[in-house]
C-alpha cells in the first residue's frame, strides 16, 4: 500500500458515518493497524503526525466500542486519552493539523460529548439524580455543539448522527426527571424522544423505550393504589362519624380503582381489595338505610355485604386468612336478621321477639370472635348493635305481652 492510498483510506475513515456496530468498529481498528504499518515504513516529514493521528483514531474507536458495550469506566479513560493525544498533535504539528482540522475537531467534539454523557450515566447509576440531570443537560449541549459545527460545514452525513444522540440523551434526561419527580408526563416526553432517536437508527433506544413504558405503568399503578387507599380511609372516617351515604360513595370509588388495577395488572391482591371495598360499600348503604328506618333495604344490603365477603373468602390462599373474616360474616348475618326482625316488629308480628333473640346470639358470637382477634372496629359495631337490640327486645316483650293480656 502506497502512502497516497494510505492517505485516501485515512480520509475515508474520517468521512464515513459513525459506527454503532461492534463488528464494524473492529474492522476500523484493523484498518488503522494496517495504515500504521504502511506509514511506518515511509519516509516523510509528516509521517509522525499521521502515526500519532492513527494512534488516537484507533483509541477513539476502542472508546466507542467500550461505550456501546456499556463498559463506561474504561471508555471514559480512553476518551480522555484521546483528548490529551490530539491536544499534543495540535501543539506539535500545527501546519499539518490545519489540513485535517475539520475532521479532527469534529472528532474532539464527539469525544467531549461522550465524556459528559458517561459522567451523567455514572451519576444516574449512583442514584445522584440531581448531578445526573446537570450532566445530561451538559451532554446535550456538547452534542448540539457538534451538530452546529457539522451544519456549518454542510456535513449532513454526520449531522443526523449527532441529532440521533441529541434525541436519545434528551430522552434519558426526561426519563430521569420523571423518575426523580414521579411524573409520568416527563416519562411520556422521554418516549417521544426515544422514538425520534429510534427513527434515526439509535438501536439502544428500543430497550430504554420499553423500560420507560414499564416505569410509566408502574407509576400509574402506584398513583391508583394511593388514590384507592385514600378513598377507603375517607370512607372509614365518614363511617365512624355515621355519615354513611358519603362513606358508601368513597368505598365504591375505591372498589372501582381496584377493578381498574386488576385490568392493568393481574393480581389477586387487587381482586381481594375490590371485594373488601364492595363489602364495605354494602355495609355503609345498609347502615344508611337503618338510620332512615328503611330496614327492608338495610337487610338486603347486609345480605349483599355477606355474599361479597363470601366471594372474597373463596379466593383467599389459606384457611387461616379465611377464619379471620368469619366474625364479620357472623356480624352481617346477625344484622340481616336484626333488620328483618325490626320489619316484623313494625308490622306487629310476635315472631320478631324470637328473631331479635337469634340476632343477639349471633352478635354476641361475632363479638367474642372479634375480641379473640382484637378487631376493635367490629367489637364496637357488635356492642352498638347489641345495645340497640336490647332496647327493641325490651319494648317488644312488653308490647306483645300486653297484646296477649288484652286478648285474654
Amino acid at each position: 500500500m502506497s502512502e497516497k492510498i494510505a492517505m485516501t483510506k485515512l480520509k475515508e475513515i474520517f468521512t464515513q458515518d459513525y459506527q454503532i456496530s461492534a463488528d464494524r468498529i473492529a474492522e476500523l481498528v484493523q484498518i488503522c493497524d494496517e495504515l500504521n504499518e504502511t506509514l511506518s515504513s515511509q519516509e516523510s516529514p509528516e509521517i509522525d503526525f499521521y502515526l500519532h493521528l492513527l494512534q488516537n483514531l484507533r483509541l477513539f474507536f476502542n472508546s466507542e466500542f467500550l461505550f456501546l458495550s456499556n463498559r463506561i469506566s474504561k471508555a471514559i479513560n480512553n476518551y480522555q486519552k484521546v483528548q490529551e493525544g490530539i491536544s499534543t498533535i495540535q501543539k506539535d504539528f500545527p501546519e499539518v493539523y490545519s489540513r485535517w482540522q475539520y475532521d479532527i475537531d469534529r472528532l474532539l467534539l464527539r469525544t467531549d460529548a461522550r465524556v459528559q454523557n458517561i459522567r451523567a450515566q455514572t451519576s444516574f447509576e449512583e442514584n445522584d439524580l440531581a448531578q445526573a440531570e446537570i450532566l445530561y443537560t451538559e451532554a446535550i449541549k456538547r452534542y448540539s455543539n457538534e451538530l452546529e459545527f457539522e451544519q456549518k460545514s454542510q456535513d449532513y452525513f454526520h449531522y443526523f448522527d449527532s441529532l440521533r444522540n441529541i434525541y436519545y440523551v434528551t430522552g434519558l434526561l426526561y426519563n430521569l426527571r420523571g423518575i426523580s419527580s414521579s411524573n409520568s408526563s416527563e416519562m411520556y416526553q422521554a418516549l417521544r424522544f426515544f422514538r425520534k432517536a429510534r427513527f434515526l437508527g439509535q438501536e439502544t433506544s428500543n430497550k430504554d423505550f420499553d423500560k420507560t413504558r414499564v416505569q410509566i405503568i408502574s407509576l400509574g399503578i402506584q398513583k391508583l393504589e394511593k388514590q384507592a387507599e385514600k378513598f377507603f380511609s375517607t370512607g372509614i372516617i365518614q363511617s365512624e362519624n355515621e355519615i354513611y351515604d358519603k362513606a358508601s360513595k368513597e368505598y365504591s370509588k375505591s372498589a372501582q380503582l381496584y377493578r381498574s388495577l386488576s385490568k392493568i395488572q393481574s393480581n389477586i391482591e387487587y381482586e381481594l381489595q375490590e371485594l373488601i371495598q364492595m363489602s364495605s360499600y354494602y355495609e355503609a348503604l345498609a347502615k344508611d338505610h337503618m338510620s332512615k328506618d328503611n330496614n327492608e333495604l338495610a337487610a338486603v344490603n347486609f345480605t349483599n355485604a355477606r355474599k361479597t365477603l363470601d366471594g372474597m373468602l373463596s379466593k383467599l390462599p389459606s384457611e387461616e386468612l379465611s377464619a379471620s373474616f368469619q366474625p364479620q360474616i357472623y356480624y352481617f348475618d346477625a344484622m340481616t336478621k336484626f333488620c328483618n326482625a325490626v320489619v316484623e316488629y313494625d308490622q306487629l308480628m310476635p315472631e320478631a321477639i324470637a328473631h331479635f333473640n337469634e340476632a343477639t346470639t349471633l352478635l354476641e358470637g361475632a363479638k367474642q370472635k372479634a375480641e379473640e382477634s382484637n378487631n376493635t372496629p367490629l367489637i364496637e359495631g357488635c356492642t352498638e348493635a347489641i345495645n340497640k337490640l336490647n332496647s327493641y327486645q325490651n319494648i317488644a316483650e312488653i308490647m306483645f305481652q300486653t297484646d296477649g293480656l288484652s286478648e285474654e
